[in-house]
């Protein structure tokens, strides 16, 4: 297997943008990251990185310029999920009521992707890597994806009912005595990790209700970014032409807030996550 990102486990996070160049000064001056073009072929979808050298450079997720077609549409994060066959995963994706944005297609030497939304309209990637080169290759550090929430209006846990079909998931629903998640129903996700002769759950993210103006918002994932500071993190994103859609708060998983990138993109930054093994 070409990387050692667990089966049904996210494996990248990138967003459209309308303004390429707006958006990489926001967020290389907010996360310190650096850039790589990948060139015409590919649409100028630019890669993201931790490392200011190709040598060095560890991959956090991507850019995608909006296709001529849809020049204006508000940027948005996705995420992808890990499958060892793209074709089949998309075929059984629509089998438990998903609905195939676009076919299953194979990017150079890479990978094959196909997007999907799920039965709640919530956009999701289905991403089979055929290299080592691709997916995260930075991971659960400042600056780095850290966590990954499903925002529903509704139950959570029968919407990850679909996924954990899918993907092979285990749900968890905190105990009683746990501390409360935003004081609203919460369900962790958790996927299957094995090395030889062991096997492990890695929890890797959550869903939760929508609250507040995020019940007029479609289902999404967000995706969550580390960060050393999350209060000096979301001064910079306003400075940087960003905006502020939930102030940073104290959660049981660490410090947190909600950003939204001057092209619309909301994501969440946070200081810590939980994470766990259970055998």
């Amino acid at each position: 297997m070409p990387t050692a990102i667990p089966l049904g486990a996210p494996i990248w996070a990138d967003a459209n943008t309308p303004d390429l160049a707006r958006d990489l000064d926001f967020y290389m001056r907010l996360f310190k990251w650096s850039s790589f073009d990948t060139g015409e072929e590919f649409g100028h979808y630019t890669e993201l990185c931790l490392g200011s050298t190709v040598s060095v450079a560890r991959a956090v997720g991507g850019l995608a310029p909006n296709p001529p077609g849809d020049a204006n549409a508000l940027s948005a994060w996705g995420v992808a999920f890990h499958v060892a066959d793209c074709f089949q995963a998309a075929a059984d994706a629509e089998k438990l009521g998903a609905t195939m944005v676009s076919h299953p297609v194979r990017v150079g030497d890479d990978l094959v992707y196909a997007a999907m939304k799920d039965p709640d309209g919530g956009a999701f990637g289905l991403f089979e890597p055929m290299s080592e080169h691709v997916g995260f290759t930075a991971f659960d550090e400042p600056g780095a994806a850290v966590w990954f929430e499903y925002v529903y209006d509704g139950a959570p846990v029968e919407a990850m009912q679909f996924y954990s079909e899918l993907l092979n998931w285990s749900l968890k629903v905190p105990e009683s005595d746990d501390p409360p998640h935003d004081d609203a129903p919460y369900v962790e996700l958790w996927t299957h990790e094995t090395h030889l002769l062991t096997s492990a759950t890695v929890e890797f993210g959550g869903a939760r209700m929508a609250l507040g103006p995020e019940v007029k918002m479609q289902p999404h994932w967000l995706v969550c970014f580390g960060t050393d500071s999350v209060d000096l993190t979301a001064a910079k994103a306003v400075d940087y032409g960003g905006r502020v859609a939930v102030a940073p708060v104290d959660d049981p998983g660490g410090r947190m807030a909600v950003l939204v990138s001057p092209t619309g993109a909301h994501f969440t930054i946070m200081s810590s996550k939980k994470q766990g093994n259970e055998g």
